[in-house]
């Protein structure tokens, strides 16, 4: 039978103290970044038919999700316009079915 060691009080203080700070700073810094964010931004973010200068952009222009989302729109390679150096190398390949 093995011996267990307790740990003393301060030593599971810290321990508690320590597990605290990792749940709950992640979120407080998330949430104070939005505060200043939302305080430092003159105009508020919204989604309409027309874009003015003033409006607050609502993300990246190269977010990854639009991105992702668009790109079953978007069209084959067979079908956007080629080049003429792209024809003259189909042209030269033999065709087969």
């Amino acid at each position: 039978m093995t011996r267990v060691t307790r740990r003393p009080l301060r030593a599971r203080a810290l321990w508690l103290l320590g597990t605290l700070l990792q749940l709950l700073l992640p979120g407080a810094a998330a949430w104070a970044d939005a505060r200043l964010d939302a305080a430092g931004a003159h105009a508020t973010a919204h989604i309409e038919s027309h874009t003015a200068k003033s409006c607050a952009r609502i993300h990246a222009p190269d977010c990854a999700l639009c991105h992702f989302l668009s790109a079953p729109a978007a069209p084959s390679p067979e079908h956007l316009p080629s080049s003429p150096s792209d024809r003259a190398i189909r042209a030269r390949r033999p065709h087969v079915n």
